[in-house]
């Protein structure tokens, strides 16, 4: 029984020191990783190409809000006169204002629509252009500055600011064409 006690103890004894190795030299080795973080969202947002092409979009959205307001308002005040003077207007000549009305609806609807889709478009071709540098200058960053890892804020819980390179990557993303 004393013989199966010492085993015992000598086993969780080695267990303890290989563990003790084990945590020992993963610390130590990652010691001698480089790691860097990146907040995607910030990095990009800040760039002048962004920020230039949230001006354009903004002078399209109010372009198109402006070309809306006034059909909507159009459509508004027709559909006022039409309520209030359907009873004097012969059954002929209200059904034609109600068919005017509900086509400048479906144009608003539409037009609506395309403002939509353009606003879209405008956002995807100024974020593809962005993105696809930000790999690019990821990467050289990376490679120029001794990094065996970047990481990215989702996947990331927390990050001691001295490991943050965002603001450096911004600077290379607006230096670069």
């Amino acid at each position: 029984m004393e013989h199966k006690e010492n085993r015992m103890r000598y086993r969780i004894f080695m267990a303890g020191i290989l563990a003790l190795g084990i945590f020992t030299s993963g610390q130590l080795h990652a010691a001698e990783l480089k790691i860097g973080f990146v907040d995607v969202k910030s990095a990009i947002e800040n760039t002048k190409q962004y920020r230039t092409g949230q001006q354009q979009l903004e002078a399209i959205k109010k372009t198109k809000m402006k070309e809306l307001k006034a059909l909507k308002d159009r459509i508004t005040r027709m559909d006022k006169d039409l309520t209030s003077q359907s009873m004097a207007m012969s059954p002929d000549r209200l059904s034609r204002k109600q068919q005017t009305l509900n086509d400048m609806k479906k144009d608003f609807k539409r037009k609506l629509q395309d403002a939509q889709e353009a606003m879209s478009f405008e956002r995807n071709r100024v974020l593809s252009g962005i993105n696809t540098k930000f790999g690019r200058e990821i990467r050289a960053f990376g490679k120029k500055n001794g990094y065996d890892l970047i990481l990215t804020r989702p996947s990331v819980l927390y990050v001691s600011p001295a490991h943050d390179v965002t603001t450096q990557v911004t600077k290379l993303l607006d230096a670069s064409k």
